[in-house]
């Protein structure tokens, strides 16, 4: 286990700096953060119970999401197939969640 921000994250979190497939809020910085390097969230999931490590939501909180529709604002495939692959990831580690839940959670919102 780690400490980052007062959160307590899994060895095998995801990434939380910029440029992380999905993993920084691109709508913070007009140029999307390139002018100003890495921009970090506080909003990335705590493994293995995919709690939100901004909001302690489950993840992909409401906040993530905003950051991810504006991150991947002209490539909506993009994310669909970024948060394919985190429920796929999600499903190993919440085998008690039915699926039809875990597919609302993590694709659900993208209608």
């Amino acid at each position: 286990m780690h400490r980052l921000a007062g959160v307590v994250v899994a060895a095998h979190a995801v990434p939380v700096l910029a440029g992380g497939l999905g993993d920084q809020p691109a709508d913070e910085v007009p140029d999307g953060g390139a002018a100003q390097g890495p921009r970090m969230t506080t909003h990335v999931p705590v493994l293995p119970i995919w709690s939100c490590g901004g909001c302690d939501a489950p993840w992909p909180c409401r906040t993530r999401q905003r950051e991810l529709r504006a991150e991947f604002d002209n490539a909506p495939i993009s994310l669909a197939l970024y948060l394919g692959a985190q429920l796929a990831r999600a499903s190993e580690d919440l085998t008690w969640v039915p699926a039809g839940a875990l597919h609302r959670r993590f694709l659900g919102w993208l209608r």
